[in-house]
Order: structure tokens, then C-alpha cells, then sequence
């Protein structure tokens, strides 16, 4: 079989080239036929011929390394798309985007540890701007609020009196102010060494009401929404986990404790909370996982209280746990995952739907912090560095090295930005080197 010159296939129209592909390519070895095209196309530029037998190495999770082989080539050959005019097709624009050299900023302010990053919903503000915040809690003593636009530091919260461990955000969105009108609110939650939780208004950054009941630090802080039955309206919760084994459960509306949930034996490390929804009642369904240093994980149901599954197979404390959404996978069946990074060095993923361990993910030296969005795993490490794995491949992406300490904390965002109108993705970290990176997407 006759090979496919770079020029055939610029003199080939967007029809013409799909029929072309498919005399050569079984169509299940990509998911729709842009893929094939851009798979093809790279690789022809990058190897100036393409032998139709050999298409079978250029699948979709190959794209980065495809490009990362040979960037230069790459950006050569987009210019020389536009040039020629000749070929009408849409560049998927997820292979044009890669963790590959972000850009890089670092927020400076705290004077010890940060501990804990978490970033705000976007906040439509008095003065008719769209504002979100990162938030970083720290060692030393303090939550700091900076702008994501402009990277400035906007407010230092004191309260605590000892180490800020976890810090996060929780919007009501049913709330109402001093003249009856509906509004959306946004809550600082932090949880410190102190023994206490703290809530702070994000929109006065005034203390609004301390929580105690723990009889040790407050490692891990998240928040769960819920359908309240009674009402058919939306309820909020805070989720807590101790260096006193137990995870309590507060009502966001009362502030008062409305459970502890004890089973752990040693610390209980980092919490997260997961809706999924049940096959037999095709209704939503509640989980809060918890990260031990008795090496567990466990998962409860929300809606019961009680213990649903314990997870072993790590060796020694689990630091950090993260879930995902809904993945669609080949079999075009969701999949959820719990994530668990580990001082054993290793990230495991469960699946939620079986409690089955998934993967087993190698190469750092402690891991510290676990995020996950829509497609990308992050980790932080003793190492100080920060990895990114695809979701849907579990394969290492990129290795992102600027830290001179252990990174303690992750996050992964989108935000709009004002320029383009269009969303860019974040990483914000944070570190025993007392500082906060930015990591944009290029």
C-alpha cells in the first residue's frame, strides 16, 4: 500500500480525506473521525510521509506525546494549515492544549506553610464585576484571600490561634439579606490545629461563627449539598475530619453538630464528598469518604450515617482524598472514582460503583495532596513537585517542577477570562516553601 504524502493530503478535501482514512483505518480505533484527522495529519507532518499500516500507534491518549516529540513541527504545521487554506477542518481544540511549560505565578504574603488552597465560586460583586478568589489557609495562623484576576492579595483573616490545616468554600444559594431578598452567599470554612472550625463571610470577610466539639486538630474541611425532604430545598453540611478518628457533620444552617461518625482507629487524615447517582432508583445518592492514617479509607452513606465500605490496600497513613465525576468510558457506561494519595508513594483509584481497586499510580515520594477535575488527576508531593495524569488513561501527563519544598496542597479550576470570554484552566498549589503557585494552561 502506497504511502500518503504531506502534499496528498492538503489537496484533499474534508470529505474526500474522511473516506480516504476509513479505506485504511478500522473506525472503532477512535471515538469520532476529527480525531482520526488531527491523529493522521500530526503525524504526517511530523514524519513528512504517513504509511496508512502505522496509524494504528497515533491514538488519542498519544496526542501530547505527539506533540511534545516534536512542538516545533507541530505550531509549523497550524501555521501552514492556515496558509494553504486547502483542507477545511477543525482543529480538536483539546490537542492544542497542554500542561506542557504554563505559565507560572507565585503569590508571596504568608510567612510559614501553606497548608491548604481552595478557590471560590465566581461572585458577582456590588459594583457588577465577576470575581472569584483563591484562598489559602497556613501555618501561620492566618487565611489569605487573593483576587484570580490580578493575583493581588485582597484580605488576611486572624482568628485561629494555631496552624490552619484545610480551608474551603460553600455557597447558599437560598439565602436571604436584612431586607428579605433572595442572595447568594459565600462561606470561608477553615479548619484548624486549634481544635475549632472557623466561618468566615466572603463578602464582609467577618468571622460569622466558630465550631467546636473536636478533642484534637481539624485536619480536613469540605462541604455536601442535599435536597432537604421536608422542604424540597437545597441544605448545606460541613464535613470534618480529626486527628481524634472521628468525622462530625455540622448543619451549615444552625451551626450546630448533628452527628459523629466514628470507625477509624488513628487520625483521620482528609475527607471528601461524592453524589452518584443509584441504578435502582435512578435518584442521587450521597458518600463521604474519609482518608485515615490507620491506612483505610472509608465510605459512608450520607443519608443513613452508617459505614458503607472500608477500602485497604494501602500501606501506610492515606493524606489525601479526592473523587471524580461521572466518567464515560468505552463501554459507554459512567464510572466514579475515589482517588487516595499515600505516604507509601503511590495513588490508587477505586471504583466508587464496586469498591474495586482500579489503578495503581507510581512515581512520586509521598503524596500530600490529590485534585480532580473533569479530566485531569493532580497530585503534590514531598518530592515538591506536582504531577497531572489523565482521568480517562490514568497515564502520567506532565511533571510540573517550580516548588522548593514538599507541595501540601492542590487545586484545579476553570475561570473565565475577560480578554477572551473563554475559560482557561488553573493549578494553584501551595507549599512548605510558603508560597502559592498559579499554573495556566498553555
Amino acid at each position: 500500500m502506497e504511502k500518503i504524502k504531506i502534499e496528498e493530503i492538503f489537496n484533499l478535501t474534508g470529505s474526500d480525506l474522511k473516506n480516504k482514512l476509513l479505506e485504511y483505518e478500522d473506525e472503532t480505533k477512535y471515538s469520532n473521525n476529527l480525531e482520526r484527522i488531527n491523529a493522521v495529519i500530526i503525524h504526517s507532518f511530523n514524519n513528512e510521509l504517513l504509511n496508512p499500516k502505522e496509524m494504528k500507534i497515533v491514538e488519542s491518549d498519544n496526542y501530547d506525546n505527539v506533540m511534545k516529540s516534536n512542538p516545533k513541527s507541530y505550531s509549523d504545521f497550524l501555521n501552514l494549515l492556515k496558509v494553504k487554506k486547502k483542507i477545511n477542518i477543525n482543529i480538536n481544540p483539546q490537542l492544542l492544549k497542554s500542561w506542557n511549560n504554563p505559565k507560572v505565578t507565585t503569590l508571596e504574603g504568608h510567612t510559614d506553610t501553606v497548608s491548604s488552597v481552595a478557590v471560590s465560586d465566581i461572585i458577582n460583586t456590588a459594583d457588577g464585576f465577576r470575581k472569584q478568589y483563591i484562598i489559602s489557609g497556613s501555618h501561620d495562623k492566618t487565611i489569605k484571600i487573593w483576587d484570580l484576576s490580578t493575583f493581588e492579595l485582597v484580605e488576611t483573616l486572624k482568628g485561629h490561634t494555631h496552624y490552619v490545616m484545610s480551608v474551603t468554600v460553600s455557597s447558599v444559594k437560598n439565602a436571604t439579606d436584612k431586607f428579605g431578598n433572595n442572595i447568594e452567599k459565600q462561606y470561608i470554612i477553615s479548619g484548624s490545629i486549634d481544635y475549632t472550625i472557623k466561618i468566615w463571610d466572603m463578602s464582609t470577610f467577618e468571622l460569622v461563627e466558630t465550631l467546636e466539639g473536636h478533642t484534637s486538630r481539624v485536619n480536613s474541611v469540605v462541604v455536601i449539598s442535599s435536597i432537604e425532604k421536608a422542604t424540597n430545598l437545597p441544605k448545606q453540611y460541613i464535613i470534618s475530619g480529626s486527628m481524634d478518628d472521628t468525622i462530625k457533620i455540622w448543619d451549615m444552617s444552625t451551626f450546630k453538630l448533628i452527628k459523629t461518625l466514628e470507625g477509624h482507629t488513628d487520625s483521620v487524615n482528609s475527607v471528601a464528598v461524592i453524589s452518584s447517582i443509584e441504578k435502582a432508583t435512578n435518584l442521587p445518592k450521597h458518600y463521604i469518604i474519609s482518608g485515615s492514617a490507620d491506612k483505610t479509607i472509608k465510605i459512608w452513606d450520607f443519608s443513613t450515617f452508617k459505614l458503607v465500605e472500608t477500602l485497604e490496600g494501602h500501606t501506610t497513613s492515606v493524606w489525601s482524598v479526592a473523587v471524580s465525576g461521572i466518567i464515560n468510558t468505552a463501554d459507554k457506561f459512567g464510572k466514579q472514582y475515589i482517588i487516595s494519595g499515600v505516604e507509601d508513594n503511590t495513588i490508587k483509584i477505586w471504583d466508587l460503583s464496586t469498591f474495586k481497586l482500579v489503578e495503581t499510580l507510581e512515581g512520586h515520594t509521598n503524596v500530600l495532596s490529590i485534585a480532580v477535575d473533569d479530566k485531569y488527576i493532580i497530585s503534590g508531593s514531598n518530592d515538591n513537585t506536582i504531577k497531572i495524569w489523565d482521568l480517562s488513561t490514568f497515564k502520567l501527563i506532565e511533571t510540573l517542577e517550580g516548588h522548593t519544598d514538599s507541595v501540601t496542597s492542590v487545586a484545579i479550576i476553570s475561570s473565565i477570562e475577560k480578554a477572551t470570554n473563554l475559560f482557561k484552566k488553573y493549578i494553584i498549589s501551595g507549599s512548605y516553601d510558603e508560597t502559592i503557585k498559579i499554573w495556566e494552561q498553555n
